[in-house]
């Protein structure tokens, strides 16, 4: 093969490396997640200061009660635990204290309720591993509001409880969720196994 042939190839195979390289980049991309504040206000009429308040929390025990599936349940245990979330930013929002601590408390319950659960179903169910994402952005919001409320009692509790279950699932799944903020700001969300964790304590063991 003469020189030009050479070159040529040369510059093909650089071509296709940089395609690969740009489209292995676009794929992490779409794979990445973000951390953001996406739990709206609630706006329904049965909220924490409604007589039918206990009515509806009831209703939602027995619909996870007659939810045989234990990781459906545990989904569904998750999604209230989201909606307590909801129900108390409105009631902050209120200046209303007192019913954003019912709906806390509510929660703090919830967070009981979700670790029982977890300890019925297999380490390996994609569900748990699902779930665990979930509490760690309940986690994240619930940050957001201390950060605007410092004094709220309820609200402290609430994100204490939530940091029990974050160990709950941690030693469940083997696998930490980290957030790690970007340059521009943004919180994003990486895995790490457990051996992965133990690496990164012996390399620090070794630098000391």
């Amino acid at each position: 093969m003469n020189i030009k042939g050479i070159l040529k190839a040369g510059m093909i195979l650089l071509v296709l490396g940089f395609a690969l390289n740009i489209i292995s980049i676009a794929r992490a991309s779409d794979s990445m997640e973000y951390f953001v504040d996406d739990i709206e206000e609630y706006n329904g009429s049965d909220g924490p200061d409604n007589v039918l308040y206990g009515l509806k929390l009831e209703f939602e025990n027995i619909d996870e009660s007659f939810t045989w599936n234990a990781t459906e349940k545990l989904g569904k245990q998750v999604s209230h635990s989201r909606l307590r979330i909801a129900e108390a930013k409105t009631e902050l929002k209120k200046d209303n204290n007192e019913a954003a601590q019912k709906a806390f408390e509510y929660y703090t319950e919830k967070v009981k309720e979700t670790e029982e659960s977890i300890s019925e179903i297999p380490w390996n169910d994609s569900g748990v591993l699902n779930a665990q994402k979930m509490i760690e952005k309940h986690q994240y919001v619930l940050e957001q509001l201390i950060g605007s409320h410092p004094n709220n009692t309820g609200l402290q509790n609430a994100y204490n409880r939530s940091l029990e279950l974050k160990v709950k699932f941690e030693q469940k799944t083997e696998i930490k969720i980290e957030r790690i903020q970007t340059i521009q700001g943004k919180n994003i969300v990486r895995e790490i196994k457990k051996e992965k964790q133990e690496e990164r304590k012996d390399d620090r063991n070794d630098q000391e």
